[in-house]
């Protein structure tokens, strides 16, 4: 009997259970973690149980819903349409190198392979003759996974894609239905081809001979610039499959490239030059229904971003639609800037970009998972 008090003391006085080895407390303590690329790999090395853990489909689910979006993880910068490289945005040991997302396409098949941009994850090039702007097939790459899928292109009725200026864009099918972003590495996805050709562009009765570089993907509907004897936007409605053009701002003239933007509204946006700042329009429909371009807010670089005199350049070297952020570059160096809160962030200094010639632009990547660790592919 005194044994048993004895041992039955002791159980009493031992230390009560650490809190990571109640799994449910271990869950919620992880998923509130920054969603930064280093994250997860990080946790997975500290024990089996919890690699187990931060590798469950289930709990990567509920880590990418808890943060919603994912962060902007570096910038791919083109220099020309069959030049490009990547750079990370952030310090070890959440940094990137760039040959993690270096790809070779050139020999997946003949002629060029050109680089058209990047969302929800994926990557978009397409393939041409040397000579021409002509399509002959898309490519689509994960950069985190590493997937790529080569697409052949589609049948439209007396248009040939091999002989117009195209332009192509990927959509994530989840975003669809209402998914996170984390979700688009495994969901199916749409690839979307403009020209303003006949054809695609010719539906909208435009005048139009050139589609912008970059769209805008607001809500489940694709935004272009058009540009020649008038500009415009060239809308497609991915539900309905329609097109259209909206015609612009009479005093919109001075257009910084081909940057559209979503609003804090949901709602359709671009940016002009207006002296030394940047001039906000905004689409919004009236108590009738009429739909109509309003001036928003100015942007003062040189206050915003305390500059001193000559230091602002007058470029925006890309905007990042779905965490509506935006880069531009100064002679200090690249900053990002959140047009919602106007907060920013230095993210490179002056000597990464030299000269910056015009000819640079840059396409922000976001992603959770993008440190190269066997639970993100």
């Amino acid at each position: 009997a005194d044994t048993r008090e004895e041992e039955e003391m002791n159980s009493c006085r031992a230390a009560p259970a650490s809190p990571t080895e109640d799994e449910d407390l271990l869950t919620e303590i992880l998923l509130r973690l920054p969603a930064r690329p280093s994250s997860l790999p990080r946790a997975s090395l500290v024990c089996k149980s919890w690699r187990r853990l931060v590798t469950d489909p289930q709990f990567v689910r509920r880590f990418w819903a808890k943060h919603r979006e994912a962060p902007i993880v570096g910038l791919f910068v083109q220099q020309n349409l069959d030049e490009f490289t990547f750079m990370s945005i952030w310090e070890r040991p959440d940094v990137i190198p760039p040959e993690r997302f270096s790809l070779r396409v050139d020999g997946i098949q003949g002629g060029v392979w050109s680089f058209r941009g990047c969302r929800h994850g994926r990557v978009v090039f397409t393939n041409h003759e040397r000579i021409g702007y002509g399509v002959r097939e898309v490519l689509v790459w994960d950069p985190v996974t590493g997937d790529r899928r080569c697409l052949g292109l589609p049948c439209h009725p007396g248009h040939d894609w091999s002989k117009s200026h195209v332009q192509a864009e990927v959509h994530c099918v989840a975003r669809d239905k209402g998914h996170v972003h984390g979700a688009c590495h495994w969901s199916p996805f749409k690839v979307v081809l403009a020209c303003a050709d006949k054809g695609v562009a010719r539906a909208c009765d435009t005048p139009s001979h050139l589609v912008g570089s970059r769209s805008i993907l607001v809500g489940n509907i694709l935004y272009w610039f058009l540009f020649g004897a008038r500009i415009g936007i060239l809308e497609l409605d991915l539900d309905s499959q329609n097109l259209a053009v909206i015609d612009m701002p009479p005093d919109a003239d001075a257009l910084q490239g081909d940057l559209l933007l979503s609003t804090l509204g949901g709602g359709l946006g671009f940016i002009t030059v207006l002296g030394d700042d940047l001039q906000l329009w905004v689409r919004m429909t009236d108590s009738d229904g009429v739909a109509g371009w309003m001036p928003g807010h100015t942007i003062d670089p040189y206050e915003l971003l305390a500059l001193k005199s000559g230091e602002w350049i007058k470029r925006v070297m890309g905007i990042a639609a779905d965490v509506n952020v935006m880069v531009v570059s100064t002679r200090i160096g690249v900053f990002m800037v959140h047009l919602e809160s106007l907060q920013f962030e230095k993210i490179f200094e002056s000597n990464t970009f030299p000269d910056l010639p015009p000819t640079i632009y840059t396409y922000p990547f976001t992603s959770f998972c993008a440190a190269g660790n066997s639970i993100c592919s």
